[in-house]
């Protein structure tokens, strides 16, 4: 068991480094985002239509079912998350929450590879695959589908989502492998 918590931690560290490499040091995915004309100029709008934080949806789920057809027919349409009170980009709260969530996602990795009776190498290695298969149609694919989220911009989470389950899938089955070798010897 000592392994497999030795494991869950080095796999949080890694996934949180590869998330820094990932959307900290390389630019490639934000390329795929558009600029608005006028940064400041949206930020007052964005102030004056959405007066509260959290998620909208343009035309909103308040209208009539037609009025709303013929508002999204008409277009634009769009998804907004915002936070009126604004937010540093490097939060050390988020920062921190990050690296819970890599905490949890390895433990939880861990507890599906025990669950699945994972012994060798391999096992752990077609789990994550198959996990990581599993995540990014369900959640990103999904999102251009269900939420209309742009294929161009969806990409990049995939991609990130999918190779972290390997990263963090391939780590935790060096660690578990030994610590199931170790349970077998007794």
């Amino acid at each position: 068991m000592g392994k497999t918590i030795l494991g869950i931690l080095v796999a949080a560290i890694a996934l949180y480094v590869w998330g820094f490499l990932f959307w900290g040091v390389s630019t490639i995915p934000y390329e795929s985002l558009k600029q608005t004309a006028d940064d400041e100029a949206t930020q007052q709008m964005l102030r004056q239509y959405f007066p509260e934080s959290g998620t909208y949806l343009v035309p909103g789920p308040n209208h009539e079912a037609d009025e709303r057809e013929a508002l999204s027919l008409e277009g634009p349409v769009a998804t907004v998350q915002i936070d009126v009170d604004g937010a540093a980009t490097m939060d050390p709260v988020m920062m921190i929450g990050g690296f819970v969530l890599d905490v949890v996602v390895a433990a939880l990795l861990a507890m599906l590879f025990r669950v699945a009776g994972a012994k060798e190498f391999r096992d752990f290695v077609r789990l994550s695959l198959a996990l990581g298969a599993v995540a990014v149609v369900m959640i990103d694919v999904g999102d251009v589908i269900w939420w209309q989220e742009t294929a161009s911009w969806k990409i990049w989470p995939a991609i990130y989502n999918f190779t972290g389950i390997l990263l963090a899938g391939h780590l935790l089955g060096a660690f578990m492998k030994q610590d199931m070798e170790a349970t077998a010897a007794i």
